[in-house]
């Protein structure tokens, strides 16, 4: 049943794209805001009633729905799938970040890294090395957390799981200074991103994809985006000593989002098998 929903959900987002009329956050920043006047914004009972309890409240109202009948799960659960899923446009920013570098337009590449979520405010004026780094590394990590870790959760717990993550992730972006949120963001990314990880192994390089793999695969420290940016250079055959310049930079992004349409399809594969079989 949960790859049937998977399916259905995948192919909406085809037909969609970006324009996914179900992320509508306002319900939840609103919600924060009703629960952060009764806690500190760092607290873990804010983290917990803001997150959590609504999470739990879908489990038991799925629940509930499934002894009377389980059909009713199916568009249910395609609702909360999509809903999960990555706000935003990614692909358009990534081709428009490739031009800016191109063009060595530093405004414009800025702007762009930005808008992917890459913290700037560190990096010298025209230093498009280091720019381009952190521009791979947080376009891994967007490609993950928009579709892998929502897709993990989801087949592990259902609708539950891939709700929590996402709330988790709009609470910790809403809320960065809520330490409770950041390491529970980073404790259930920790599995899937090694999930995925090792998935790379299968449909990129696996000699360099599983070295650096096993370099991180018990690691307790490292942050998600740095486990992933390894993973998928790895899995594309980028050497440690690779300078980046703008014509590599273009070609291993690329790669990378090649590299992911190839693993959903194996995860899809996966899934299907280990249902079959079971």
């Amino acid at each position: 049943m949960e790859l049937f929903i998977v399916v259905i959900a995948i192919l909406f987002v085809q037909v969609w794209g970006a324009e996914n009329p179900l992320h509508k956050d306002g319900w939840f920043l609103s919600w924060l805001a009703r629960v952060e006047v009764y806690f500190s914004a760092s607290s873990a009972a804010f983290f917990i009633l803001a997150v959590v309890v609504p999470s739990l409240i879908l489990g038991v109202l799925l629940y509930m729905i499934s002894l009377q009948s389980y059909w009713p799960i199916v568009p249910i659960g395609v609702l909360i799938l999509l809903y999960s899923l990555g706000r935003g446009e990614f692909s358009e920013i990534v081709a428009e970040y490739t031009q800016a570098c191109y063009k060595e337009d530093w405004e414009s590449g800025i702007n762009r890294a930005g808008g992917l979520g890459v913290n700037v405010e560190g990096i010298a004026l025209d230093d498009w090395v280091a720019l381009h780094q952190h521009v791979l590394e947080e376009a891994a990590y967007r490609g993950f957390e928009r579709m892998f870790a929502v897709l993990f959760w989801f087949l592990v717990l259902g609708p539950v799981g891939a709700l929590l993550y996402r709330l988790t992730f709009l609470f910790s972006a809403a809320k960065p200074d809520n330490a409770v949120a950041s390491k529970f963001l980073w404790l259930i990314e920790w599995p899937a991103v090694r999930v995925l990880g090792l998935s790379f192994a299968m449909t990129g390089n696996f000699v360099g994809c599983i070295r650096r793999w096993r370099e991180s695969v018990l690691c307790i420290t490292r942050p998600t985006q740095m486990t992933i940016g390894q993973s998928v250079l790895g899995a594309l055959s980028v050497d440690d000593d690779t300078t980046q310049s703008c014509d590599i930079t273009r070609k291993e992004l690329s790669l990378m989002d090649k590299l992911y349409r190839r693993t959903l399809w194996f995860w899809l594969g996966v899934s299907a098998i280990i249902i079959i079989v079971s």
